[in-house]
């Protein structure tokens, strides 16, 4: 899996660019309940989904030296990094690639995720891969990394490990929109009374403010299923994350999603902490899913860690599939 940090920072996904003021003379900004209904109604539409993601990932070489961010228990081996060292390296980048395979039929989904990445303080490059299986009710992550498989098993909420694995992908806002699950709903936000030109579309603003920052999305009119083309997140008046979609328009599914671009700034600089470039290879819809492709079987030797249970000191439950 990617660095928790960087998956905790792209949790915040979908979020961009400058804020433009130009209000659109002839479209009207769309109400929340017109966009509800047409996302359900695509969501029905979009059941059974098997998708292929291929993803470009650049990321500052500062975040590949963590206890430079999160203090660790120093050893014996341990100098830490000069300032001169830090900025040098907060500006420098290092490029890897990934591959997804996906099936979503929401609550459900199983993703196998595959690609090779530097370890800490760019000591290596290893090859990285995992599975991950949900059914709503309970999450299970299989590392195959390793020579020695892992599996841990947690609840399934907002709040796990698979919510923050998902912000690692383009879906909450491209495919499940509205989605209580798996997807974003659009509690909280408020429609802006100015429509705003993306991708020479006339789109509706709704804005979101919360403890961490505003939020603000674009949503395209009725001729594009809106679908939401952009998202931004700011934090004490910066950008801090962004990102934007290109779809195509399928005749029989609609609105598709071609490719999505995210980026991540450092909170105070305008320097790249982190970016995405995803790419839709394969995309298939009423896909015939069946139950058992959403079962994992745990391969013997896995030391698994389940979440779910306590023993009698409060201790959770571990043990060897044999």
């Amino acid at each position: 899996m990617l660095p928790r940090h960087r998956i905790y920072l792209v949790a915040f996904l979908f979020l961009g660019s400058v804020l433009p003021t130009t209000q659109a003379a002839d479209q009207q900004p769309l109400t929340i309940d017109v966009i509800n209904q047409t996302w359900k109604a695509r969501r029905e539409r979009l059941q059974e989904m098997r998708i292929e993601l291929s993803v470009e990932i650049t990321t500052s070489k500062l975040l590949l030296y963590p206890e430079e961010e999160t203090p660790l228990i120093e050893t014996s081996d341990y100098i830490p990094l000069t300032k001169e060292e830090s900025e040098h390296l907060k500006k420098e980048q290092v490029i890897n690639h990934a591959r997804y395979s996906m099936l979503l039929d929401s609550p459900k989904m199983r993703y196998h995720y595959r690609g090779r990445f530097p370890t800490a303080r760019l000591k290596e490059t290893v090859s990285v891969e995992c599975t991950c299986f949900s059914d709503g009710r309970s999450f299970t992550r299989l590392n195959q990394s390793q020579e020695t498989p892992s599996i841990h098993i947690l609840k399934a909420s907002k709040a796990s490990t698979l919510f923050n694995s998902l912000a690692q992908l383009p879906l909450r806002w491209t495919l499940l929109p509205g989605d209580p699950d798996l997807g974003e709903t659009l509690e909280g936000f408020t429609v802006q009374a100015n429509t705003e030109s993306i991708q020479n579309l006339d789109c509706t603003v709704l804005k979101k403010t919360d403890s961490e920052g505003t939020a603000y999305l674009w949503v395209a009119p009725r001729s594009h299923d809106y679908a939401v083309l952009k998202y931004e997140y700011h934090y004490a008046g910066k950008i801090l994350n962004s990102c934007h979609v290109q779809y195509k328009n399928d005749k029989t599914w609609g609105q598709i999603p071609q490719s999505c671009e995210i980026k991540c700034l450092y909170g105070n600089e305008d320097i790249l902490r982190d970016a995405y470039k995803y790419t839709f290879n394969t995309f298939h819809a009423d896909a015939n899913i069946t139950d058992d492709e959403f079962q994992l079987n745990f391969p013997q030797g896995a030391r698994v860690w389940d979440y779910r249970k306590r023993d009698s000191q409060g201790k959770v439950i571990s043990y060897i599939v044999e």
